[in-house]
């Protein structure tokens, strides 16, 4: 069934004739005409009930004419959607909890506030899986860190973020991996974490064999820490929301395993004008 079948039917339902029709639709009759046979066909059923010189809707010609003014609508609207210059629709982003506890919030209160005719559909999540939704078309845009070059992302740095060792209150000073035990308890997101990556790889430069207790929650996660489970790698400014901070110690980082590059990242070909805009607030 074709949206052209669809506007004929529609336009001759609404003239009560093939030649009426026709005229509106710059058709010849005997196309119209045609038309309405196919879609009888196809349905196997008569549209409409012809008497003389006069056509008059059917039954389930009624029941089709219900069906076609909201598909033809609904093909309307996304053609104005998809076409149009002004933010509109669904957008989807994705970013990291880090991201969302600290950096986010601002960006999407001011996004709804001008732009309200959008809904918003946002999900946390770490940053291998946020690129392979962007990647699989489930996510519009996602905020990530340190990631790699990829042909098919467009990539904007955004912002750099600072990221610390913390450790219990009854640590000693931590400078190097060398400073801590030869089988440290350490505290992550999952495996596809980027901070989880590097925190793996600053340890690699020690003596030591980590055991990686997987935790998907940062208060959760310096809970733990402050009670001496283990230690952990984290933005620094994710400590200014903590309440128990005093119940932590916090360990500076050489530059080299410091500064992490937090990218918005989405598919190139798919940009659009909701996500140009979220853009923009988010480097204002």
């Amino acid at each position: 069934m074709e949206l052209s079948d669809l506007q004929v039917f529609q336009q001759v339902a609404q003239c009560g004739g093939i030649t009426r029709a026709a005229e509106k639709l710059n058709r010849v009759p005997s196309n119209v005409t045609a038309r309405i046979q196919k879609l009888e066909e196809e349905l196997q059923q008569l549209l409409f009930i012809r008497e003389k010189n006069r056509l008059y809707i059917s039954s389930a010609g009624h029941q089709l004419l219900d069906y076609a003014n909201q598909i033809l609508s609904l093909a309307d609207q996304a053609k104005h959607s998809l076409q149009g210059d002004k933010p509109n629709g669904t957008l989807r982003i994705g970013y990291m909890d880090a991201v969302a506890a600290t950096r986010v919030v601002r960006p999407l209160k001011q996004f709804h506030e001008q732009f309200p005719e959008v809904s918003l559909n946002v999900r946390s999540a770490p940053t291998g899986l946020l690129i392979e939704h962007v990647l699989e078309g489930k996510l519009d845009l996602a905020l990530v860190a340190d990631p790699e070059q990829d042909t098919r992302l467009g990539i904007t740095h955004i912002f750099d973020e600072e990221l610390v060792v913390v450790s219990s209150r009854r640590h000693q000073t931590i400078s190097s991996p060398n400073d801590l035990s030869a089988n440290p308890t350490v505290l992550g997101f999952n495996y596809k974490c980027a901070y989880r990556n590097r925190l793996t790889n600053w340890l690699k430069h020690g003596q030591c064999v980590p055991k990686v207790i997987e935790i998907n929650s940062y208060h959760t996660m310096l809970s733990c820490v402050a009670a001496g489970m283990g230690i952990a790698m984290v933005p620094r400014a994710l400590l200014n929301d903590y309440p128990f901070t005093d119940s932590i110690q916090c360990h500076t980082l050489a530059s080299e395993w410091a500064v992490s590059r937090t990218a918005l990242i989405w598919r190139k070909g798919f940009e659009n004008p909701s996500m140009d805009a979220f853009s923009k607030q988010l480097t204002a």
